[in-house]
């Protein structure tokens, strides 16, 4: 072969060359910006599918079929226009987990690969999203049953009604019928003492007599030769103290009261029986020689008191997963029975709100106590508008710690309430569970320090001011118990 043809040949072949690796090129270029706008397709259908199974998962659908359509239509919603058609391939809910698996597909069609014949680009996102809280969910409800919830919220409705309103909010947030068999609510509602239910009257728990009847004292007549008469005087205004808070009402003073004579006249008495019988209120248990509350879970039974009349509140609804048993308990929540008025002993709500929880008597409910607090997450909400008012005396009976006119609240008195109030927190917090604190109006420094003291940290109490407030606070705490997270 001669030079120049060599020459001539090389050329060509160099031609040939730079043609196959300029085609590579061009493909390799294409190839990237496909495989760039792929992944970025990717991504968005990625986010579309977390969140339209993080909305089914705050819904909670009944079925299954339910889930998967809210999830499709959410999808769709994220995705607007969806030229991939991107669409929800395997949908799967995971009872014991509580958990959504969730896959979809979409394909790319690609701009540029076509040229080597890479029409398309399949490609699949999984969505893994946990329901309600991680394990299972016991919830007591500790709420204020004195006196002082009567009072109108802002002019409208009394305190009690919105705490009702607000209370129901929170468990239809966490009871649902999705979650039903990983959520149970207890309800507490306290005053000077608690109700245990008189179902409970044979339990060894409870140390009750039988009711009995005092037979009527005879009938006796007196001669009235006199009558009270009061004069002058003046209208004013007299203070007092509920649940620990000053509040004024008009007053008569001044008065000049005799005894004046009148037509003789006989009256005569009309004895009638008096019957004693159990209405279901304990008196709380305490140390004989501090007065202090014995912690949960006692050795002894608790003393039962036979009355004339209830004087404590609504009974205690134990643990259940039974939605409508716990709104009912709510709705029949009331503040004053007859002359029953009472005023407030925290202590002895919070000690009964661990009762519920505890798997141990008085109630057995609860399951074992979780070292994590997770299976099962254990959780106290305690609520109330006032201060204490009342202390134990050596025989578990409340008495009231206000003293003087106007009337204050004897300090030394009442610190041993606020003692046994810590000590039960502590309890509560030693056995790992959580509790958040609310406070409607609560004013004096002692009562505000030990409601913060007893909650979980800052972030678990709440200062409510307002009717508003007092249902935020409970729809926060309904949220922060029906936790909702991507697990991947």
């Amino acid at each position: 072969m001669r030079l120049p043809d060599f020459f001539r040949d090389r050329r060509g072949n160099t031609a040939v060359m730079f043609g196959l690796f300029f085609f590579l090129l061009t493909a390799a270029m294409a190839g990237a910006l496909d495989f760039s706008t792929v992944i970025s397709r990717r991504a968005k259908a990625q986010d579309a599918l977390d969140a339209a199974t993080l909305a089914v998962a705050i819904l909670r659908p009944s079925t299954v079929e339910q889930a998967k359509t809210a999830a499709t239509l959410r999808l769709n919603k994220e995705l607007g226009d969806n030229p991939d058609k991107v669409a929800i391939d395997q949908f799967q809910y995971d009872t014991a987990t509580r958990t959504y698996y969730v896959t979809a597909k979409g394909s790319y069609k690609t701009f540029l690969l076509g040229v080597v014949n890479i029409k398309e680009m399949p490609y699949q996102v999984l969505s893994k999203t946990i329901q309600a809280a991680n394990g299972t969910l016991e919830l007591s409800l500790v709420l204020d049953n004195t006196d002082s919830m009567g009072e109108l919220l802002d002019g409208s409705k009394s305190r009690l009604d919105v705490l009702k309103t607000a209370a129901t909010n929170l468990v239809n947030t966490i009871m649902t019928d999705a979650n039903k068999d990983y959520v149970k609510v207890a309800i507490v509602p306290y005053a000077n003492y608690v109700n245990v239910g008189v179902a409970n009257r044979n339990q060894p728990w409870v140390s009750v007599g039988g009711d009995y009847t005092v037979p009527a004292a005879a009938k006796t007549c007196t001669e009235i030769k006199t009558k009270r008469v009061c004069k002058g005087g003046y209208t004013t205004t007299c203070s007092d103290l509920r649940d620990g808070v000053p509040y004024t009402y008009p007053c008569k003073k001044g008065e000049v009261c005799t005894d004046e004579p009148i037509t003789p006249y006989i009256s005569c008495t009309n004895p009638q029986p008096t019957y004693y019988k159990w209405y279901g209120c304990v008196r709380h248990q305490v140390d004989s020689k501090t007065k202090l509350l014995v912690m949960p879970d006692p050795l002894t039974a608790y003393t039962g008191v036979l009355e004339t009349a209830q004087n404590c509140p609504m009974p205690i609804q134990p643990l259940t997963n039974d939605k409508t048993v716990v709104t009912n308990s709510i709705k029949g929540l009331v503040n004053k029975i007859g002359n029953y008025k009472p005023d407030t002993f925290i202590p002895g709500g919070l000690h009964w709100g661990v009762n519920t929880l505890s798997p141990p008597a008085p109630f057995k409910e609860g399951q074992a106590y979780d070292a994590k607090n997770k299976e099962p997450k254990k959780v106290i909400v305690l609520m109330t508008d006032g201060a204490n008012t009342l202390y134990t005396n050596s025989s578990g009976q409340t008495v009231s710690a206000k003293n003087g006119n106007p009337p204050t609240i004897n300090t030394t008195l009442i610190a041993p309430t606020y003692t046994a109030q810590d000590n039960v927190c502590k309890y509560a917090k030693g056995k790992n569970i959580e509790i958040f604190v609310i406070g409607l109006g609560v004013t004096d420094p002692t009562a505000l320090s030990a409601l913060k003291s007893c909650a979980t940290d800052a972030q678990h109490y709440f200062d409510a001011q307002s009717a508003n407030e007092l249902i935020q606070a409970f729809n926060i705490i309904g949220g922060k118990l029906s936790v909702v997270r991507l697990m991947q």
